[in-house]
């Protein structure tokens, strides 16, 4: 990974949904590449509907601006100092099937659906195969097998 020129011009941005509720904080020197990435991995991203912008001077001015903003503003998917958890359950529920692409972002999630007794199949081209159960289930098939 590139070493970050703390001197460089940095961004801080704000993502926020339909209803006004901030979703995520950030900085980047580069906000288009960076939505473009947030827009393949984060599972929240179906959700931006407004995007704010604002410059810094330098990196570390950027990075202690997010700090403050992250504390104060409580963004909801920043994994840091938010209720990230709490809120993709609430707005993305595990049901019973996820694909493997699913899965590969969701991952926390289903393990917590099973921790709380459901069964999540995983899915290839529609057809199960696997799946995370709770522990009760897999001792009771292992006994009988």
């Amino acid at each position: 990974m590139a070493k970050l020129d703390p001197n460089r011009r940095t961004a801080l941005y704000r993502l926020a949904d339909a209803r006004g509720r901030l979703l995520y904080v950030g900085i980047t020197a580069d906000p288009d590449a960076r939505f473009k990435k947030h827009e393949g991995t984060a599972p929240w991203w179906p959700l931006v509907t407004r995007r704010a912008v604002e410059w810094h001077s330098t990196r570390p001015e950027a990075e202690r601006a997010e700090l403050t903003a992250i504390g104060t503003e409580r963004p909801l998917y920043n994994r840091a100092g938010s209720a990230a958890p709490q809120a993709l359950a609430e707005d993305f529920p595990v049901g019973r099937e996820v694909s493997i692409s699913a899965l590969r972002l969701r991952l926390a999630d289903v393990v917590h659906a099973s921790v709380q007794g459901a069964t999540t199949y995983v899915t290839s081209g529609g057809r199960p195969i696997a799946a995370f159960v709770p522990l009760h289930v897999a001792e009771a098939a292992e006994r009988q097998a």
